[in-house]
């Protein structure tokens, strides 16, 4: 129907056009008509109308200019109105769009929530700090279907900050063995150093290996993240994966890591005891 009115609105502004051109034109010819229809009047005698008619010329032409102009301008304000709804739906697809994305936001969240909630069940089963940190790698690698995973303790060592393999998960290493790096040292040693959590993609061929020590595999993900207690780094962990890690992998590495620091702080202050004694 809108099309309709569209094409009839299109047709009556040509017809007016149209008509215009053709009033003009009689304008012209009419004092000529006036002369050649009656015999009471002569050429020389529409001459001296000639004032009249200049002001029936002048009505005609403002009221014909009047209603052209007026009719461009409801030609403009259409436009017009058009390009403001065209920004009114872009500016409302924005806000939805930017509301999707805070629900999205909110249901990451909800469900990181939900899975602390699940391992801190868990590993809360467990005394021992190592099982509750071999465990908590096992549950980490369920969910984001990593392929191995390894936790480092921060020490000393010759005055030297280190951090060693205290617990792992599907890492193949001799109990007699065992990984250690200072801070600043391959990636888990400069996570210890700088005290961030990093996201690595596509990491080249042997590059694990070399500076992770995740054993023989070659993931192409890697997230290590550092284990803090306020200002305080206890340990890194480190979790590879042969699929990507996304930001809600990251937030749940970072928050189930964190359920360990009491335990890490634990043992350490019941090994300090137990040198002093």
């Amino acid at each position: 129907m809108k099309a309709v009115y569209k094409n009839l609105a299109l047709i009556l502004s040509l017809i007016f056009t149209l008509s215009i051109i053709g009033l003009a034109y009689y304008l012209y010819i009419f004092p000529e008509r006036i002369a050649n229809q009656t015999s009471l009047i002569s050429l020389m005698d529409v001459s001296e109308l000639k004032p009249v008619l200049t002001e029936l010329y002048l009505f005609c032409g403002a009221s014909l200019a009047l209603g052209f102009t007026a009719i461009l301008f409801l030609i403009f304000a259409k436009n017009s109105e058009n390009d403001s709804n065209i920004v009114y739906i872009e500016k409302f697809k924005d806000k939805k769009k930017d509301k999707g994305n805070g629900a999205n936001s909110e249901d990451n969240e909800s469900i990181v929530d939900d899975e602390l909630v699940d391992i801190s069940k868990a590993i809360g089963q467990e005394k021992d700090v190592k099982k509750q940190a071999e465990l908590l790698l096992s549950l980490l690698a369920k969910k984001l279907e990593a392929s191995q995973g390894a936790i480092y303790k921060a020490g000393k060592e010759e005055k030297k900050n280190i951090i060693s393999l205290f617990a792992s998960y599907a890492f193949v290493l001799p109990e007699s063995q065992t990984i250690s790096y200072e801070f600043g040292e391959g990636l888990a040693g400069q996570v210890a150093k700088e005290k961030k959590l990093i996201n690595i993609s596509d990491v080249p061929k042997g590059y694990i290996n070399i500076l992770s020590g995740l054993g023989e595999a070659k993931p192409s993900y890697l997230i290590i993240c550092p284990i803090m207690k306020d200002s305080q780094l206890l340990g890194v962990a480190e979790i590879a994966s042969f699929k990507k890690f996304s930001t809600h992998d990251e937030k749940l590495v970072e928050s189930a890591v964190h359920l360990l620091a009491g335990s890490l702080i634990k043992k350490d202050t019941d090994k300090s005891d137990k040198t002093k004694s």
